[in-house]
């Protein structure tokens, strides 16, 4: 009895296939369907508390919450698309609570409603709406 090999059909079928997995794999990897991989963490996930404007004092307290799966450090603010003068910088540790002021560039007007957004140093964000009193 004579012994073959895999027939040549055989075998460009399963390069075939190692090479459609491999290509999944790799597309897989540069989408960022595997989470962060590299070294980067995770990203954190903002939400608001509660927010007040104050057009008199013109500056704006926001308490914002982290509930991501990692520490988050607050950047920059925006207010009407303008960056604001003044934000107080601080980490927000996973499920804390941080008083936030800002102080926009522009003055507040009492009764105005106004647009803020809050950007952390790795891009996780959250916006809000709030009225001047």
């Amino acid at each position: 009895m004579e012994r073959k090999g895999v027939s040549t059909y055989i075998s460009v079928l399963l390069l075939i296939v190692v090479v459609i997995a491999g290509g999944i794999l790799i597309y897989g990897y540069t989408m960022g369907w595997f989470g962060r991989l590299g070294g980067e963490g995770e990203m954190g996930t903002l939400s608001v508390d509660s927010v007040s404007a104050n057009a008199t004092g013109n500056y704006i307290t926001v308490y914002v919450r982290n509930v991501g799966g990692s520490d988050v450090t607050l950047d920059v603010a925006y207010v009407e698309d303008v960056q604001a003068t003044s934000v107080n910088q601080t980490t927000i540790s996973q499920g804390g609570v941080e008083e936030i002021v800002i102080v926009p560039s522009q003055t507040l007007s009492a009764g105005n409603t106004y647009e803020v957004k809050i950007v952390a140093a790795d891009n996780t964000q959250v916006a809000f709406s709030v009225k001047a009193e």
